[in-house]
């Protein structure tokens, strides 16, 4: 799996990406078409903290810490055309956050023990090793700090494609360590950029943040809005969308879930 093969695609898709998607300034997203941090209430309060987000992207999940009451707000992106989408955006909406270009797998610019609070949403299933982010996640998290970590349901990578094609084929195995390999479709159904990723098990997830000092506190999965729920709601309010609503998305989004959310806090070291 590479990093500098996602890099470049993101660098690649960028202003398309931006573009298509609804992304809230005031919520923080979780999953398309789902609900947010207002219904979900994941993060919790933010107030008076020090707080980063790896693999901010367009820097929309920043903006909206930053104007929740966070003290620092820090965001980190290995692509370079997603940190000047943040920058722009993030000046527009008159709000303080520190950028930064880097790999979640080396965050060896940040000191030991400087923040309260990490999050990283659908980020974390690009990188190589699971182990290395987590580590630096605990190297750099204080004692009695919290990480939010937001990333694909092992289901999605099982049983999406079955459910899509409704073909019982295409049912993928769960013990697969082998990295996926994809196209991002456009609009016109054409290939635009290239990536790998990799879905991580229950076990990798939970495994990892105890062998790093960091005890599980919730697990979340989130369900999607129904069609109906959609077609009554202002889609604006929903904090992650395309600017139409995908019905066959929805439809799956209600049999299992696009995401998972793991929550934990870093205790002391004996």
């Amino acid at each position: 799996m590479s990093n500098e093969l996602n890099k470049q695609s993101w660098n690649k898709l960028s202003k398309y990406y931006q573009s298509s998607t609804g992304i809230s300034l005031t919520d923080i997203h979780y999953a398309p078409y789902s609900p947010g941090e207002k219904e979900l209430k994941v993060i919790g309060e933010v107030k008076g903290l020090d707080v980063i987000e790896l693999g901010c992207g367009g820097g929309q999940i920043a903006i909206v810490l930053t104007k929740l009451g966070a003290k620092t707000v820090t965001a980190l992106d290995i692509s370079k055309q997603q940190l000047q989408h943040a920058q722009k955006l993030a000046e527009r909406e008159k709000v303080t956050i520190t950028f930064h270009q880097g790999d979640m797998e080396d965050l060896k610019v940040f000191q030991n023990s400087s923040f309260d609070l990490v999050v990283s949403v659908h980020a974390i299933s690009y990188a190589n090793n699971i182990e290395n982010v987590l580590s630096e996640i605990s190297r750099i998290l204080r004692v009695g700090g919290r990480v939010v970590l937001c990333t694909i349901h092992p289901l999605q990578y099982v049983l999406w494609e079955a459910l899509e094609e409704k073909s019982i084929e295409k049912i993928q195995s769960y013990f697969s360590s082998e990295p996926s390999s994809w196209d991002w479709i456009d609009n016109m159904k054409t290939p635009i950029a290239k990536f790998t990723d990799r879905a991580h098990r229950y076990e990798e997830f939970v495994n990892g943040l105890i062998s790093n000092g960091l005890i599980l506190e919730r697990i979340i999965e989130p369900r999607g809005y129904t069609l109906e729920e959609l077609n009554n709601m202002d889609l604006n309010d929903v904090p992650y969308h395309n600017h139409m609503i995908d019905e066959k998305f929805t439809r799956i989004n209600q049999i299992i879930p696009f995401s998972i959310i793991y929550t934990a806090r870093k205790i002391a070291s004996e």
